[in-house]
C-alpha cells in the first residue's frame, strides 16, 4: 500500500533474479498454465484463480482502472496489455511498487515470467505518486484520477493507497463512481493496526487485508470489521521494473488480487452492481469467528448469477419442444434475444416466452440434424451470450396422399415443403406446383388414374410417389319380377 501526503510506501522490496526458474506447469481442467514463475505464485491456488480461469480468463469490455505509481510500460508482461495510461501530475518515472500491483492483475499468458490473475480485461494505469522517485501523492490528485477513470469506463478501481487522514474530495468523488455503478477495491493499510487507513474505510469501498500462504493474516495488516475479505499479501511474487520479478509484501499486493477477481465476476455478469457483488463477498464461507471472508474466485464465479441460461436435453424427438428453456436475469434495462441455428445458418427467430415451440421453420418441419439454441442480453453497452447445442430426430415422415373428395375435385396432402407434381397415364405433368405442409384441393379428372410426386426442399429427402386409381362404379341390379 502506498501513502498519500508525503508518506513513504510501506511494501516490502525484495527483487529476486531474473533468471528463469525451473518450469512448473500447471494443468487444470483444460486451461495449461506454462509461465517459468508459476510455481512460485502461491496466491493463484489460494485464491481459486486457477480453477476460475476455465470459465473466464476476463472479457475485454471490462475495465480495471489501476490508480497508482507508473507502471513500467516496457514490461514484457506488460507490452501488449490493452491500456491506457494517464499521468495525472508531474514527470513520468516508472516505479515498483506501481509496476507490481500491474503485474498482478494483468501479467500476460506469454510463457515469459508469471500470470496475472485477469489477463484478458482492459486496463487503464493512472500514475498520481510524482517526484524524482515517484513517492508523493495528495487525495486531491487521487480524486482527479478516479473521476478520469469513471469518465472513461472504468468498471472496477484499484487503490493500492491510503492515509490517515479523511478528505472530502476524495470521498466525493469515490462516491460519485460508486453511484455510477464503479466498484472500488482498496488496500486496509500495513500499519498493523485494529483501524483501516482511509479511504478503505469508507462504506463505498471494498477494504482488503492481506494474509500469508497460511491463511493467517499478516502481522502488518491493518484490520477491522471494515474489512470484509482479505487476500494474500506476503512474499507475493509479480514484475519490478526493467523486465525484472520481484517479491513485495503488502495490503497493496492483496488489494489488486481482489481487484481481479471481481473482474473475473463482471466478466460473466457485467449487469451486476456493486451492492450485488459486495452481497456474493458477504455470502462466501468465513471462518469460524471472523468477521471477514477471504478471496476464492472459483467460488465467487460458481455463485454468480448468470445474466442468460439455456436448457435443453442432448436429444430431441418431439415437433414440440417443451424441454428447452431461455431465462434471463430480471433487470429493467436488459433486452434478449433467442433464436434457433443449424450449424451457421439462423432457422427460427424465438421468443423468451416460446415454450413449447415448434420445429417448424421456412413452410417446413425442420430435418434431423445438429441444432443450437443461442440467447443474448444486452443493456446496449454489455452484451452477454450463451447457446446450448442438441440433436434432433424429426419424427416427421416424407408422405403424399391425394383423394378425390367430389367430382372433378382431389385433395392432396403433404408432411413435407416441395414440388407436387401430377403426371396422368401418358406421364404428361398436369399439375406442378410449391407447397407446404398440409391439405389443398385440386381440380382434375377425378375418373383418371394419376401419379403423384412429391420432391422435397430438404435435399436429405427421398422423392416419394403414390397412384390414384378411379373407383369403380358400384351398379346396383334389381332382380324382383313385377307381378302382372
Amino acid at each position: 500500500m502506498k501513502k498519500m501526503m508525503l508518506m513513504a510506501a510501506l511494501a516490502l522490496l525484495v527483487p529476486t533474479s531474473v533468471d528463469a526458474a525451473k518450469p512448473v506447469v500447471l494443468e487444470k481442467h483444460g486451461y495449461v498454465v506454462a509461465e517459468p514463475r508459476v510455481g512460485n505464485q502461491y496466491y493463484i491456488k489460494q485464491t481459486g484463480t486457477d480453477l476460475a480461469w476455465n470459465t473466464t480468463r476476463g472479457a475485454s469490455d471490462i475495465v480495471i482502472a489501476l490508480i497508482d505509481s507508473s507502471a513500467d510500460r516496457s514490461h514484457k508482461e506488460l507490452y501488449n496489455v490493452p491500456r491506457v495510461v494517464n499521468s495525472m501530475k508531474g514527470p513520468y518515472s516508472v516505479d515498483y511498487h506501481g509496476t507490481h500491483t500491474a503485474g498482478i492483475m494483468a501479467g500476460r499468458h506469454n510463457k515469459f515470467g508469471m500470470a496475472g490473475l485477469a489477463p484478458n480485461v482492459r486496463y487503464h494505469f493512472y500514475n498520481v505518486f510524482y517526484g524524482k522517485n515517484s513517492e508523493y501523492t495528495d487525495s486531491w490528485t487521487v480524486a482527479k484520477a478516479v473521476d478520469t477513470a469513471v469518465a472513461k469506463g472504468a468498471n472496477i478501481i484499484n487503490l493500492s493507497l491510503g492515509g490517515q487522514d479523511y478528505d472530502q474530495v476524495l470521498a466525493d468523488s469515490i462516491r460519485r463512481a460508486r453511484a455510477k455503478g464503479v466498484i472500488i477495491v482498496a488496500s486496509a493499510g500495513n500499519d498493523g493496526k485494529k483501524t483501516v487507513s482511509f479511504p478503505a474505510n469508507m462504506k463505498e469501498v471494498i477494504a482488503v487485508g492481506a494474509i500469508d500462504a497460511n491463511h493467517r493474516v499478516a502481522n502488518f495488516s491493518n484490520m477491522s470489521s471494515q474489512v470484509k475479505i482479505v487476500a494474500p499479501g506476503v512474499n507475493v511474487l509479480s514484475l519490478g521494473v526493467k523486465n525484472s520479478f520481484v517479491y513485495m509484501d503488502g495490503t497493496s499486493m492483496a488489494a489488486p488480487m481482489v481487484s481481479s477477481g471481481l473482474a473475473l465476476v463482471k466478466s460473466v455478469n457485467p449487469f451486476l452492481t456493486p451492492a450485488e457483488v459486495e452481497g456474493l463477498i458477504q455470502k462466501m464461507p468465513k471462518a469460524s469467528g471472523k468477521t471477514y471472508t477471504e478471496l476464492n474466485t472459483k467460488r465467487l464465479l460458481d455463485h454468480t448469477p448468470r445474466p442468460i441460461t439455456i436448457t435443453a436435453p442432448l436429444v430431441i424427438k418431439s415437433n414440440y419442444v417443451k424441454e428447452a428453456r431461455m431465462t434471463t436475469m430480471k433487470k429493467q434495462n436488459l433486452k434478449s434475444t433467442y433464436a434457433l441455428y443449424q450449424g451457421t445458418r439462423k432457422v427460427k427467430t424465438l421468443s423468451i416466452s416460446d415454450s413449447p415451440f415448434t420445429m417448424y421453420a421456412a413452410g417446413d418441419w425442420l430435418p434431423s440434424g445438429k441444432y443450437t439454441l443461442q440467447g443474448a442480453v444486452t443493456d446496449g453497452k454489455y452484451k452477454r451470450s450463451f447457446t446450448r447445442s442438441f440433436s434432433y430426430i424429426s419424427p416427421v415422415k416424407t408422405m403424399v396422399s391425394i383423394k378425390a373428395t367430389e367430382v372433378g375435385m382431389f385433395e392432396l396432402a403433404t408432411t413435407r415443403k416441395g414440388i407436387v407434381t401430377v403426371l396422368d397415364a401418358n406421364k404428361k405433368i398436369v399439375y406442378e406446383a410449391l407447397h407446404v405442409p398440409g391439405k389443398f384441393p385440386v381440380r382434375g379428372d377425378t375418373e383418371s388414374a394419376y401419379t403423384v410426386l412429391l420432391k422435397p426442399t430438404d435435399v436429405t429427402e427421398k422423392v416419394v410417389t403414390v397412384k390414384y386409381a378411379p373407383q369403380p362404379v358400384q351398379v346396383e341390379t334389381d332382380t324382383s319380377a313385377e307381378s302382372t
